[in-house]
């Protein structure tokens, strides 16, 4: 089954979009908020609102995708690398560290596996609703959560690898870097990290809703995005709670860098800030529009962040 269509980019399209990326500032920064705030590096907008937004650690491309089923991969200076057209509504999306491989959750149900240029390798049907999306750093598994508890791991040659089920379905996935592990959570009341197997190294209850999850590389540090419950710290090795840090405002997001030196979190209020790894604010500012998906370098010199309407921006971070 044929799922995409390639697009080639005409010159005067680059052109075009190099226009667009280097055109204006964004005011709010200067404007709002207080602190050392980022500064604006470039902007670029998808055709559509955008549905997800991906980057690779290694390299530093980010992946996005919109509503009407288009597929972007942008480089470091936020240029156009390679365009697909897909007939499927592109909901969730995964890209691997190297920059090589990702996969996407098309129409609900639908898995696909894709290479960097954007073509799509293999699709598989799940017979539930797929809610959370996840590649290991090399690229060389997909793991799934489906809305009925049911979780699924498969390799980069579509082979199922393990089957396992959690107590709460999975809203949240994400490997880790130095070890072939998962840090999960639910959309409420469940959290945990797993082998490639499938088998739990530790699972714990959570009393809030969660809205987002963060881990340093090495899975020693993860956060989770509490809504009214601020921004709630975890050692990823173990489970134990190491505390919250409460913020004005419901948190929503939340990104770290691949050491746990920065946090940055948006809460639904349109606050964007920034807080140390002892929780002490650093920087803040009001956004102008809702932000579906903000990303932290692994140094946390630069941050992408991608706002519904499909706008994607890189922000500098001054030390």
């Amino acid at each position: 089954m044929r799922l995409w269509k390639a697009s080639s980019l005409p010159s005067r399209l680059h052109n075009k979009i190099g226009e667009q990326m280097t055109d204006g500032a964004a005011d709010w920064l200067v404007t709002t908020g207080r602190g050392h705030r980022p500064t604006l590096r470039w902007s670029f907008s998808v055709d559509a609102p955008l549905t997800d937004l991906r980057m690779s650690r290694e390299t530093g491309e980010v992946l996005a995708a919109d509503q009407s089923g288009g597929l972007y991969l942008l480089d470091r200076r936020g240029q156009v690398q390679a365009l697909t057209r897909t007939r499927h509504s592109v909901q969730k999306l995964a890209w691997s560290d190297t920059g090589t491989v990702g996969a996407a959750v098309l129409d609900d149900h639908l898995v696909g596996w894709f290479d960097r240029r954007l073509q799509f390798q293999w699709t598989r049907d799940l017979p539930d609703e797929i809610l959370s999306i996840a590649v290991d750093p090399y690229g060389t598994h997909v793991a799934v959560g489906q809305a009925d508890g049911v979780n699924v791991i498969y390799s980069q040659s579509n082979k199922k690898v393990c089957r396992f089920e959690t107590a709460r379905p999975l809203r949240h996935l994400q490997f880790l870097a130095n070890s072939m592990e998962l840090l999960v959570a639910s959309e409420y009341g469940f959290t945990g990290r797993y082998t490639l197997a499938g088998a739990p190294v530790w699972t714990s209850k959570l009393w809030s809703t969660v809205g987002d999850v963060a881990a340093t590389g090495d899975g020693k540090s993860m956060f989770l995005a509490g809504f009214a419950q601020g921004i709630q710290a975890f050692d990823g090795k173990t489970g134990n709670t190491r505390g919250t840090f409460v913020c004005d405002g419901t948190v929503g997001l939340v990104t770290c860098g691949f050491a746990k030196c920065k946090i940055v979190a948006y809460t639904l209020e349109r606050t964007l800030f920034s807080v140390d790894d002892a929780g002490n604010p650093e920087w803040n500012v009001t956004a102008p529009e809702d932000i579906l998906r903000i990303i932290l370098s692994p140094l946390a010199d630069f941050m992408i962040c991608g706002f519904s309407s499909g706008r994607i921006m890189r922000f500098d971070l001054n030390s």
